[in-house]
């Protein structure tokens, strides 16, 4: 198994950047110059990088990777999306069309893109609306959450346990993404996207020691949460087993799947944060920045 700093300097050569200087992968990886060289004496000598012409990995250096390999996705599109009236009136917030492209599409050419096709998207609000998707889609799996208007959305991760497993990004299916590369083909540990703020009165976290820390609403000094997260196969054991102790409990299907790992049973998850630009992400949160951002939508509407 690859040790962290192999991995980080292994998937920056892979995406191609071949002619990149010492600088360039220390400012991507964030680890120091020293460190990177020796690293990459190591990853050389062992054969899984080449220096000729650029760094390229060998065939050795590709097969070292693929124990990390994300190759499945769970999205969650469940809910109405009621302060997007009325866009939402007859299809359910993911599908919204903003500039032509409906908004759940971003994500899902992210994730073709990164060579996932093992798509699950657990709906409910005008579930049939989600079949048009697949023309464009056709390898994706539904599976229908009929309680998403009587409990939150920990009842969604209920419905797809069996998908959740071996390494899994879980995703919110209303976010509109700018930067497709934040859905990226490997991942080394479970993390959440975050972008950092001053002060927010949004869903945040802070972190301690590398890894998240006070998951609220509302904070200072913190990060935004992200709807897309990635779970390794050992966590995902760890979220069937704690979700479904917690979904039997008296008012465990009020709560947030996320509240789980991040709050209830944050002692057995230790969950870094993935940091994004708040450019690459963008949450359309009602009808207002939805006609603020498509013009074909009356503000007169809303």
């Amino acid at each position: 198994m690859l040790n962290r700093y192999e991995f980080e300097v292994l998937n920056y050569i892979e995406k191609g950047n071949i002619l990149a200087n010492l600088k360039q992968i220390t400012d991507s990886t964030k680890i120091s110059r020293n460190k990177i060289r020796e690293v990459l004496s190591i990853l050389i000598e062992n054969g899984e990088v080449e220096n000729k012409e650029g760094l390229r990995l060998t065939s050795k250096g590709l097969k070292a990777l693929r124990p990390y390999r994300v190759r499945r996705a769970v999205i969650m599109g469940a809910g109405f999306g009621s302060r997007m009236m009325p866009a939402t009136k007859d299809c359910p917030k993911p599908m919204v069309k903003v500039n032509g492209k409906r908004i759940i599409e971003t994500q899902l050419d992210a994730l073709v893109a990164a060579g996932i096709k093992d798509i699950t998207i657990v709906r409910g609000y005008k579930k049939e609306k989600y079949n048009e998707l697949l023309d464009k889609y056709p390898f994706l799996n539904f599976v229908d959450n009929d309680d998403y208007d009587k409990t939150n959305n920990i009842s969604s991760v209920m419905k797809v346990l069996d998908k959740i497993k071996g390494g899994t990004y879980l995703c919110e299916a209303d976010l509109y993404i700018s930067n497709p590369n934040v859905i990226t083909k490997y991942q080394y540990t479970s993390n959440i996207l975050g972008s950092y703020s001053l002060q927010t009165d949004d869903w945040s976290f802070r972190m301690k020691d590398g890894h998240i820390t006070d998951y609220q609403q509302g904070n200072t000094y913190c990060y935004n949460y992200y709807g897309i997260s990635f779970w390794t196969a050992e966590d995902c054991d760890k979220l069937r087993r704690d979700w479904t102790e917690t979904y039997a409990s008296k008012d465990g299907k009020k709560l947030f799947w996320e509240f789980i790992p991040l709050k209830k049973y944050k002692d057995n998850y230790q969950v870094e944060i993935r940091q994004c630009s708040k450019k690459d992400i963008m949450e359309i949160d009602n009808y207002y920045e939805l006609a603020a951002l498509d013009k074909s939508y009356s503000i007169n509407e809303g």
